[in-house]
């Protein structure tokens, strides 16, 4: 497949979120230096967490998948931040898993980000703990820390406590995610840059998930609040990530698409030379395109993930965790009625025909971009 044969597929993904005007090189904030971790910034793909057919870790599968991460470009990957590895490990396997990645990915050039969170603030400090702890072994890896707010938290003031307690323990650049469930409220923007003044080189780095256009009315006020604020990542599967990237301050993206890695680099780099080659708006249209396959099963963070890492021969299986009261929706399965307290086994299935599909889009997105 040729490049010029995505000029209509680039066409369509503006109409349906990716628009531009045809100020191409406008955006809505000025770019301004964000201080912090230059590191801190562009993809950050959420790892899916493979398993064996008894339901344990699939850890060494977990370490191909963080080479592949990292063999592909990206400036960082994040593991375990996605709902169900947030809810259905244990603290002892992320703790291995914290192990696992540091000593897998000792010595290359990309920030291993690793999940803190919890009900409250005691839990996420224990896995805090367990980060600083595993850093201090593994001094040859780049490591940051992603925390979502406390899923007990209903006020502002619970969330500022939480990150504060968090800021006496990390000793590295923290991610601060928005979202977290429907009762605990975002964290205002105030709140963040208040966070991101009194804690310089822990916070100031923003996940922003909002709903809604309301992300990105929050992403343009925080890339205003620069240099306190250092980065502002795009979220919700980066369907949005080119248009918030233009028009919003975007310098990043954090998201459970690691099985994209290739692309994500190749759009982040066109997004930082200024499209300098003309074909961003191309590649993010067959990014779209990737994750756009409705209705397949296991949905586009877990299904497709799942598929293509077997067929590379990184997983072993299409085995997942699934809540043990679980819903459909059409980026997965989630939690029904907010239950996360336990876990079934899952194998996804898919039939030939969708594997003819995935597999051509996927040859198609290699092709783009040698």
């Amino acid at each position: 497949m040729k490049r010029r044969d995505f000029l209509m597929l680039g066409a369509a993904a503006a109409a349906a979120g990716c628009s531009t005007t045809t100020e191409r090189r406008g955006t809505a904030v000025a770019r301004r230096p964000g201080g912090g971790d230059p590191r801190m910034r562009g993809p950050f793909p959420i790892m899916t967490t493979p398993y064996n057919s008894d339901g344990s870790v699939d850890y060494e599968s977990l370490a191909r998948e963080a080479v592949f991460v990292a063999d592909s470009g990206c400036p960082g990957v994040i593991w375990c931040q996605s709902g169900d590895a947030v809810d259905l490990l244990s603290y002892d396997e992320k703790v291995k898993g914290y192990e696992t990645l540091a000593r897998t990915l000792q010595g290359r050039s990309i920030m291993l980000t690793l999940g803190c969170n919890g009900k409250n603030a005691e839990l996420m400090l224990r896995e805090a703990r367990a980060v600083e702890e595993v850093a201090a072994r593994f001094p040859r890896t780049q490591i940051a820390i992603i925390s979502r707010p406390p899923d007990s938290g209903k006020t502002q003031d619970d969330i500022r406590d939480y990150y504060e307690k968090l800021a006496a323990v990390a000793k590295r650049p923290v991610i601060i995610q928005t979202y977290v469930n429907k009762t605990c409220p975002a964290p205002e923007v105030k709140l963040l840059v208040d966070l991101a003044r009194r804690h310089p080189k822990t916070f100031g780095y923003i996940k922003e998930e909002s709903e809604g256009d309301k992300a990105n009315e929050r992403m343009v006020e925080e890339t205003a609040a620069k240099p306190v604020i250092h980065t502002v990542f795009s979220a919700w599967g980066g369907w949005q990530w080119l248009y918030q990237n233009r028009r919003c301050g975007s310098e990043g993206l954090v998201s459970e698409r690691c099985a994209y890695a290739p692309l994500l680099t190749y759009i982040w780099r066109r997004m930082e030379n200024g499209d300098a080659d003309g074909t961003l708006t191309q590649a993010f249209a067959l990014f779209r395109l990737l994750i756009d396959q409705r209705g397949f099963p296991g949905g586009e963070m877990r299904g497709y993930g799942l598929y293509y890492f077997m067929r590379k021969g990184i997983f072993k299986n299409m085995l997942t965790r699934q809540y043990r009261k679980s819903k459909a929706e059409e980026q997965g399965t989630v939690a029904a009625d907010g239950d996360t307290s336990g876990w079934k086994l899952k194998e996804i299935s898919l039939t030939d025909r969708q594997k003819a599909e995935l597999d051509q889009c996927y040859d198609d997105m290699m092709r783009f971009i040698s």
